[in-house]
């Protein structure tokens, strides 16, 4: 299949130019952005309507190549950062080709190994009651999206783009962070939260006075800042999804289970909020029975130029059930 994916767009010169694409001009030169393309429109033309697991392996291969075939700096997960040049970009044909030859190595691997009878995926939210699923699990280990730190859903823009699923950064709230959680102010923004709503919540109880000390103040502070930004209805919203997970959470968890989340607190307009100790309350209000945090590291302390001064850290939070 991937042999006659590439030879059909090797084959093909019916590509418009997208040069002048406001995100893709900037960061592909022309002739790789038209391989890409072909590539693109070949995998259409072949399996558009088809729900496979060769498809949809095809189409990952595809997918997993744009960021290493730009020049701009386009790190896994990363932002894009045009004005950040790679000195190495891949040719599309060649680099799907070797993502094939990967794939192929792994597919190998995995029937050898018999994975399919040693694992099982399960597709579910768990800030959503999980099905049937009562005392099944042992352990959990999670990194959850650190509050205020990182737009998750920006980091899907280059390949949404691509694949001509969003026009624009602002269509990603509809296509992709209304399904994520709450942990940017721009997610908080977009959905219009109304904080007393927010911190009205039962499950937010075992923190109610010191989240709601913080969100009062951040909402005074923001009045006070040129961008006005949404952070004190994002770290009601933040935590209040947190408490659901950990509600969730508990009755999937067998007796002496150990859960392990990797945390970082923040500091949004300088104010401080101490996601280890509030998370800690949650969990320990949904259920379980003991934690501890184990600092990993200190945070803001490498660069001039930060914001606040306030001093701030990430660990390992483990919980005990």
């Amino acid at each position: 299949m991937s042999r006659e994916l590439l030879e059909l767009a090797a084959s093909r010169n019916d590509v418009e130019d997208r040069s002048d694409d406001k995100l893709l001009g900037k960061i592909y030169a022309p002739e790789i952005l038209r391989d890409l393309d072909r590539l693109r429109i070949s995998y259409d033309e072949l399996y558009s309507g088809f729900d496979s697991d060769e498809s949809r392996l095809l189409w990952l291969g595809i997918t997993s190549i744009l960021r290493s075939c730009s020049f701009a700096g386009t790190a896994q997960w990363q932002y894009v950062l045009p004005n950040k040049r790679k000195s190495n970009a891949k040719i599309p044909f060649d680099a799907f080709n070797s993502f094939c030859t990967i794939l192929l190595d792994d597919s190998f691997r995995i029937e050898i190994e018999q994975w399919h009878k040693k694992s099982r995926v399960i597709n579910s939210d768990a800030r959503n009651p999980f099905v049937s699923l009562d005392g099944e699990f042992d352990l959990v280990v999670t990194s959850p999206p650190y509050p205020n730190n990182y737009d998750y859903a920006d980091a899907t823009r280059i390949e949404m783009t691509f694949w001509q699923e969003v026009e624009g950064w602002k269509d990603l709230q509809t296509t992709v962070r209304k399904y994520l959680m709450r942990s940017c102010s721009q997610h908080a923004a977009a959905e219009h939260l109304k904080l007393e709503v927010l911190l009205s919540d039962k499950l937010l109880d075992p923190i109610r006075d010191e989240i709601t000390a913080v969100c009062e103040q951040l909402a005074e502070v923001r009045l006070t800042k040129g961008g006005k930004k949404t952070y004190h209805t994002m770290i009601a919203a933040y935590f209040l999804d947190l408490a659901n997970v950990f509600m969730n959470l508990r009755p999937v968890m067998s007796r002496g289970s150990l859960m392990c989340f990797v945390i970082g607190d923040s500091a949004p307009y300088g104010v401080h909020v101490q996601a280890d100790k509030w998370l800690a309350a949650l969990a320990m209000a949904a259920g379980f029975k003991d934690y501890n945090f184990e600092k990993l590291r200190d945070r803001n302390v490498k660069w001039d130029n930060r914001v606040h001064k306030v001093p701030l850290h990430e660990g390992n939070l483990w919980i005990k059930g």
